[in-house]
């Protein structure tokens, strides 16, 4: 168990790679705070395993682009875990609608942008105050 005693957060973890990542990293010995956007389903089916594993885990539901959400899950974290961060994986995001330049308003843009990339600094600024710098971890995926 190479992450044995240490504390991860997956943003976007309940399904597809995120919750892959999720198992493995509990899988590792980490306890794993997973969040999800919209459906609980398979966030609550990796606390399920991960804790009848004898590992730690727990899903909180939120929108990364939100600061108050963000909070949330990282507050919630340090409350469950203690008060460091070793692991963030930053893999919520995703595609919005398919459209050509010419057919993009700012709005549109803006909500791409929020989702994909204001959503990765926010959560990267809020866990660190909670890293030790020279023994985090930050991936974030694309």
């Amino acid at each position: 168990m190479k992450l044995k005693g240490q504390v991860a957060v997956v943003s976007g973890g309940g399904r597809d790679i995120g919750l892959a990542i999720a198992l493995k990293l509990a899988e590792e010995g980490a306890a794993v705070a997973i969040n999800y956007f919209s459906s609980s389903k398979g966030a609550d089916e990796a606390v399920e395993k991960i804790t009848a594993a004898g590992g730690r885990a727990f899903a909180l539901q939120g929108d990364m682009t939100k600061q108050d959400d963000v909070d949330a899950l990282v507050n919630k974290t340090v409350s469950e875990f203690g008060a460091k961060i070793d692991v963030l994986v930053n893999n919520a995001g995703g595609l919005v609608a398919r459209k050509k330049m010419d057919e993009m308003d700012a709005d549109f843009w803006n909500t791409v942008m929020d989702l994909n990339l204001t959503s990765v600094f926010r959560i990267t600024k809020a866990c660190l105050e909670h890293m030790h710098v020279d023994q985090l971890a930050v991936v974030t995926l694309a």
